[in-house]
């Protein structure tokens, strides 16, 4: 199973990160930061993941989705 995350690469990006930093809107630890504007993502079976965008303001404004697989 895979994410698709479709968007303006100029304006956004996506980073997966815990849920920790999830919860937070931040980005403290190692994490995988996407920025194509067509991320293809592979996503464990059995596990939550967390995406938030981090450019300034963006994860605080509701850009962010964890992801059940």
């Amino acid at each position: 199973m895979h994410a698709v995350f479709k968007y303006n690469p100029g304006m956004h990006n996506v980073v997966q990160v815990g849920e920790g930093d999830y919860n937070s809107c931040r980005v403290s630890g190692p994490s995988r930061t996407y920025t194509s504007g067509n991320d293809h993502i592979q996503l464990s079976h059995g596990g939550k993941a967390f995406f938030i965008c981090s450019l300034p303001g963006h994860c605080q404004q509701g850009m962010k989705i964890a992801v059940t697989a």
